[in-house]
């Protein structure tokens, strides 16, 4: 027996729980960014923050095939790039 809602539900879950995580991630970083003078972490913040951004965008808007791949491409980059950033920022700027 299959529940046609479900998956969208577990959709929703899921980037509830990620938009969370990201906007703790922000956060840490902003107040490390600052506390230490560190440029890359304040920046991996704003990259943080943009996923609770995208999220917002990803809950408004009706979803299309097209719009969501966008939307969950542009979150993967926002993540990759605050990890990036924050990589560099602790392995080269000490």
């Amino acid at each position: 027996m299959r529940d046609p809602g479900l998956q969208p539900e577990r959709t929703a879950l899921a980037w509830q729980r990620t938009a969370l995580a990201a906007a703790v991630a922000a956060v840490l970083l902003l107040r490390g960014g600052l506390v230490r003078d560190a440029p890359l972490e304040i920046a991996a913040a704003g990259c943080a923050a943009a996923v609770v951004v995208l999220w917002f965008i990803a809950v408004r808007r009706p979803p299309t095939t097209g719009s969501t791949r966008r939307v969950l491409g542009a979150a993967t980059l926002a993540v990759a790039a605050s990890g990036v950033l924050t990589a560099v920022q602790i392995v080269l700027l000490p």
